[in-house]
């Protein structure tokens, strides 16, 4: 490949983290490519509402995003609607490997963010698409008139129960616990609702024939099960990282699956960084995932700086 079809940096990820990568990135001359794949949501797109970001007050998770993508757009940051396959490394670039075609980078960071996390539960692969979902803001106006039962007991959990409700669904939240992990903020909204809640309970089986029709629950204190009639699943209990693109090229990952790096993003194979939720940093949140894709498209820029005047010392 020539020097014009090589890349500064190829960011994978066109969430929160990647877009702030390309921004910062981009604002330092880099000539850099965004990879973002069109089937798969960043979480924030599926959030109803979102009430932590600094400046913007119950702003829903589409618009961010939006907001996000245009700032990208306005700095003619190059923008791939591919899906990333694959990274190698070969005569010291980076090349990776798209559904439509390739890249060449000097460095690369990785900002693939999360997935929803399965309940592995008999029947929800059975069932998902025919009323079992990962995403209320996607799919709650389908359950309008319907009883539906959300699971988990986090902030994902209790915003899904809520927007069902506004919509006009019927949800009962199961919650494994006899009190919420979610914020304060949201326990409180949660308490003003008067959603029927199943403490200290697991669905254990999604039935049904061509579409959901019941569930059942368990009790964990007391093993007394029961079915209940319900037309929809939401599934709230988590996310897992989406870092196997990592692992061909060595990247270090831990034991649940996250992207290991320092307080640089950097990884330990050198020109490759990573950013925001598909890492091993503490929060996971947006506000610390546009940060961590600042501080990754600064430490790509700096990689690059000090090898070039290493070869002009040389």
């Amino acid at each position: 490949m020539s020097d014009k079809e090589i890349y500064d940096s190829v960011i994978i990820g066109y969430g929160p983290a990647g877009c702030t990568a390309g921004i910062f990135t981009k604002r330092r001359g880099m000539k850099v490519v965004i990879i973002g794949d069109p089937m798969e949501l960043s979480q924030v797109e599926e959030a109803t509402v979102i009430d932590d970001w600094p400046g913007e007050f119950n702003i829903s998770g589409a618009e961010l995003i939006s907001k996000f993508r245009e700032h990208v757009k306005k700095l003619d940051v190059e923008v791939r609607e591919e899906r990333a396959l694959s990274i190698e490394k070969t005569n010291g670039r980076f090349l990776v490997r798209t559904d439509k075609s390739e890249y060449a980078g000097k460095t690369v960071i990785i900002a693939t963010g999360s997935r929803h996390r399965k309940a592995m539960i008999k029947g929800e692969e059975e069932f998902s698409g025919k009323g079992v979902s990962y995403c209320a803001t996607c799919d709650a106006p389908l359950f309008r008139g319907k009883r539906v039962i959300v699971i988990g007991g986090g902030d994902s959990a209790v915003t899904y129960a809520i927007l069902l409700k506004d919509t006009g669904a019927e949800p009962i939240l199961v919650h494994r616990r006899d009190e919420l992990r979610a914020a304060e903020y949201w326990q409180d909204r949660f308490r003003e609702s008067g959603i029927k809640a199943l403490w200290n309970s697991v669905v254990t089986e999604i039935k049904g024939d061509k579409r959901v029709k019941s569930v059942l629950v368990k009790n964990v204190k007391t093993g007394k099960e029961e079915e209940v009639t319900v037309e929809g699943v939401f599934v709230a209990i988590g996310t897992v990282p989406t870092s196997e693109i990592a692992r061909n090229i060595g990247v270090n990952i831990d034991e649940r699956g996250f992207i290991k790096v320092d307080r640089n993003q950097k990884t330990n194979v050198p020109g490759v960084f990573a950013a925001g939720d598909c890492c091993d940093n503490p929060s996971k949140k947006i506000v610390t995932a546009a940060g961590d894709g600042a501080v990754a498209g600064d430490s790509a820029y700096y990689y690059l700086k000090t090898l070039q005047e290493g070869k002009k010392q040389d």
